[in-house]
């Protein structure tokens, strides 16, 4: 008896000792073997650098930093090869990965093994998520214990190109911000950051030959909040590069130029008169527009070490070209037979300049329309067949497509969300991205340089909601472009990702929390009350909520069963993740006579926006004030907008309420005209009331109040007429318009 009570005490010991911490490296790398042990950084620790080149020691830099910063321990370097207490750097030759690296870690030694420094640089950051959190502390904790698991981590890049591009055009940003997303971008192992300088509304690249640039005011844009002078981008450029990062610089022509056309107009279609044709902000492609360029390109490339200059090329609209007769002489003197093949000319024309300073040019994937230019590197964003399109006219693409890369579309369903471009991308979506296009060789897959996702900043105006609309998103993309594809599992990345945004906590970077999206869908109850019933994919961890407006807590009610609800409430919800309340939801529940009762719909909502079916229009629940792609609004397009509602038994009434979304820019409008008429048999149906709508100064939802002398009626019909043809200098002017309602309130 007594030997095994000592047999399960020693089982019991052993296990414990056996068991391991797992191992929360993103992106995940290739392969990983752990062993027991640990080895214990401190102040006795050497650093023997075999490599002798003088880029290691940057590489190291950031784990040094921080190791003294949060731990208070000097790493110090060594000639002398020592086996214990020491991290060895070398170089092997073997490797093939130009940014791949071996590390091993034994509790006495830990071996970095790379082909350069910045595979050096990447195993750094591998052993900066092996310490503890603390590590990330900008002052000494005196209880860290900077311990690191031993193993053996084989890894490397699947792909060259792993990139986010930032717009800072439409709103600046200041320096001490830019070098703060550096280091972010650094931390998860990317390493091109697309710098789009220049675009219709500002030129932020200060040009000394060309000063009245970077203070130009576009008409579109009537605040200038500031430019980068080229001291400044070159102490990004550096800064960036002792982070193993490229600065891909944009200067975007020929369209997107309405800054610089303000300040030279001189480079902007004439019609026959010598008037100036500005129109969509395209330069006219002449000689001496193209000798503009390239003088702007050589300032760009004098700052600028990268291989690649990004030149934009997309969404010229050439309404201007199609008017000019510069434009059309030299088509007819160039053999042009399409306005598309006059764009391609002025592209190849930048090209060759480009090309003979040394450097390429990448554009947009409107540079494949009309002939693409000899070396021309493709960004695909209209697509990521655009990209396959590319490869096998064997140029290089880097996959940036809106469909999974765009991180200025809404990553959340929510109501509340801030104002964002009206697209949907939400964690799960960037993280199923696949950048090689499907249907290409082998030989065509080496052309796919790899994956980028795009950050533009119309609706962004600060560096807090650049965090918050690039983070955890970017997260997911560096282990898309990182790791291989085929042990990309989601819900471990999610298990990772906890403990990286602790240490982004620390950081105080303010990403977004949207990681499982709480469900909500109202059910119709017993005596005239609802039910708000919530779901979530969040491997049965438990929701918590609050009916009385607040945030909930860890002591809140948890959800087991869908929720009554008898009268107006406002309903907030989170779950969990990694002990940590996430994903809160708010829904404000305006409960009338109308809430519960199911609507027939005269004609279907567009099989585009019904996601939330007819039962949104009376569930009490209220769309997002800027985004219609969310499950309460429903839209039509061209049509006019009308249902019946039965309540049941005769109902007094004297109010009727509905929310449109009015957006001109994005093809919606309000309707031409409102009208409610009530019936007791369903049959016969008489006007209540109506109501003719003028056209709001702004965007965004509209509400419309119809009050009456008290009626009663046991149906109603609600019509809202559509605006009938998009007028003349709007968008899309001639075409039918959306019409889009989220709910109808009845009173």
């Amino acid at each position: 008896m007594n030997r095994i009570i000592l047999f399960l005490t020693c089982f019991c010991i052993f296990s414990k000792t056996m068991a391991q911490e797992p191992i929360n490296i993103i992106p995940a790398p290739q392969q990983i073997t752990q062993r027991q042990g640990f080895f214990q950084i401190n102040n006795a620790t050497k650093i023997i650098d075999l490599t002798k080149h003088a880029e290691t020691r940057l590489a190291l830099k950031p784990l040094i930093e921080k190791l003294q910063k949060s731990a208070g321990i000097q790493l110090s370097f060594q000639s002398k090869i020592s086996k214990s207490n020491s991290i060895v750097v070398q170089f092997d030759k073997s490797l093939q990965n130009a940014e791949g690296y071996v590390l091993t870690i034994s509790p006495s030694q830990i071996n970095i093994k790379a082909l350069n420094p910045s595979g050096v640089f990447y195993a750094a950051q591998s052993i900066l998520q092996l310490l503890p959190t603390d590590i990330e502390q900008s002052t000494v904790v005196p209880t860290i214990n900077c311990k690191v698991p031993s193993l053996t981590i084989n890894d490397a890049p699947r792909f060259p190109y792993r990139g986010i591009m930032l717009d800072v055009s439409r709103h600046f940003m200041p320096v001490t911000f830019i070098k703060k997303y550096l280091d972010e971008l650094a931390a998860l192992k990317l390493n091109r950051f697309h710098w789009h300088l220049t675009d219709g509304q500002a030129f932020r690249f200060e040009s000394k030959k060309y000063p009245l640039l970077h203070t130009a005011k576009s008409p579109q844009w009537p605040t200038n909040e500031g430019f980068y002078s080229q001291a400044e981008m070159r102490d990004i450029v550096k800064y960036a590069a002792d982070r193993f990062i490229t600065i891909i610089p944009e200067i975007d022509v020929p369209a997107h130029s309405n800054a610089a056309l303000v300040a030279y107009p001189q480079f902007a279609c004439l019609d026959s008169t010598g008037k100036q044709l500005l129109l969509q902000g395209e330069f006219c492609p002449k000689e001496s527009s193209i000798a503009f360029v390239n003088d702007i390109l050589d300032e760009v490339m004098d700052i600028f070490p990268s291989k690649y200059i990004h030149i934009g090329g997309d969404e010229a609209s050439k309404t201007a070209w199609h008017k000019c007769p510069n434009c059309q002489q030299r088509m007819k003197d160039k053999g042009l037979k399409s306005i598309d093949e006059l764009q391609s000319d002025f592209i190849k024309s930048i090209e060759q300049h480009v090309n003979q300073k040394g450097r390429q040019i990448i554009g947009w994937d409107e540079i494949l329309d009309g002939g693409l230019a000899p070396n021309a590197t493709v960004m695909a964003w209209r697509s990521i067949e655009s990209g396959g399109t590319a490869a096998k006219l064997k140029h290089h693409a880097i996959i940036s497509p809106t469909s999974h890369c765009y991180l200025d579309y809404y990553q959340s369903e929510d109501p509340n969300e801030p104002l964002a471009f009206s697209g949907f991308i939400n964690l799960p979506k960037i993280y199923g991205f696949e950048p090689i296009p499907e249907g290409l060789t082998k030989e065509e897959e080496s052309y796919i340089l790899g994956g980028q996702a795009n950050l533009w900043t119309e609706q962004v105006p600060v560096s807090s909601h650049v965090e918050y609309m690039t983070f955890p998103r970017a997260v997911a993309l560096a282990e898309v472009d990182w790791s291989p594809k085929a042990s990309r599992n989601y819900d471990d990345f999610l298990n990772r990702l906890g403990s990286y945004l602790n240490r982004m906590d620390i950081r105080q970077v303010n990403y977004a929390k949207h990681f499982f999206e709480i469900k909500t869908k109202m059910l119709k109850g017993q005596d005239n009350s609802i039910q708000l019933a919530l779901s979530c994919d969040n491997g049965n961890a438990p929701i918590y909520y609050t009916l009385d407006g607040s945030s909930p807590t860890l002591t809140s009610n948890i959800y087991k069963e869908p929720i009554n609800i008898t009268n107006s409430t406002t309903m907030k919800a989170s779950t969990v993740m990694k002990g940590k309340l996430v994903d809160e939801i708010t829904r404000t529940i305006t409960y009338n006579k109308a809430t519960g009762v199911l609507i027939n719909l005269t004609t279907p909502a567009d099989k585009r926006y019904t996601r939330g079916g007819a039962q949104a229009l009376t569930n009490g629940m209220f769309g997002g004030e800027s985004q219609f792609g969310d499950e309460e609004w429903l839209g039509w397009n061209g049509l006019d907008f009308g249902g019946t509602l039965d309540f049941g038994k005769e109902t007094a009434i004297q109010k009727a309420t509905f929310r449109f979304f009015h957006k001109p820019s994005s093809w919606i409008w309000i309707p031409s005209q409102v009208q409610i008429l009530g019936s007791s048999d369903g049959v016969n149906f008489e006007e209540i009331s109506s109501q003719n709508i003028a056209v709001p100064a702004k965007e965004g939802v509209t509400k419309v109040t119809l009050s009456f002398n008290q009626k009663t009626v046991r149906y109603i019909q609600v019509i809202a007429r559509s605006f009938g043809t998009i007028p003349a200098n709007s968008t899309g002017a001639g075409d039918k318009p959306w019409l889009f309602v989220d709910e109808i309130v009845v009173e």
